[in-house]
C-alpha cells in the first residue's frame, strides 16, 4: 500500500516537532517517531479506523495528543490529510483533499 501526503502535512508535523523540541530536546523527535508508527498502523489496516466525516478516518497517535486524519483513495493508496493536535478546532483540516 502507498501513502501520499497533503502538502500541508509536512508543516503540521514540523511545527509540532519544533514546539516539542523547544520544550525538551528530543521530545519532538519522539513525536515524529510516534506519527510514523501511526502511519504504519494505518497502512496495515486502514479500514479499521473510524470515519469522522464522509470518507475521512482518524488514527490517534500514541503518547501525544495528536490525530492523523486520512482517507482511503484506492485499495492500494491512502492520503494523509492532516496531523492535528486535539485542541485544534474539530473542523481543522477537513477541507483538505
Amino acid at each position: 500500500m502507498k501513502v501520499e501526503y497533503h502538502p500541508e502535512t509536512a508543516d503540521d508535523l514540523n511545527s509540532a516537532v519544533s514546539h516539542y523540541n523547544a520544550l525538551r530536546p528530543g521530545l519532538g523527535d519522539a513525536l515524529r517517531a510516534q506519527v510514523y508508527a501511526a502511519v504504519d498502523r494505518i497502512l496495515g489496516r486502514p479500514l479499521t479506523y473510524p470515519r469522522i466525516e464522509g470518507e475521512i478516518r482518524r488514527c490517534l497517535v500514541h503518547r501525544f495528543p495528536y490525530s492523523i486524519l486520512f482517507r482511503v483513495v484506492t485499495s492500494e493508496n491512502i492520503r494523509i490529510l492532516v496531523i492535528r493536535h486535539h485542541r485544534r478546532h474539530p473542523a481543522f483540516g477537513l477541507s483538505r483533499r
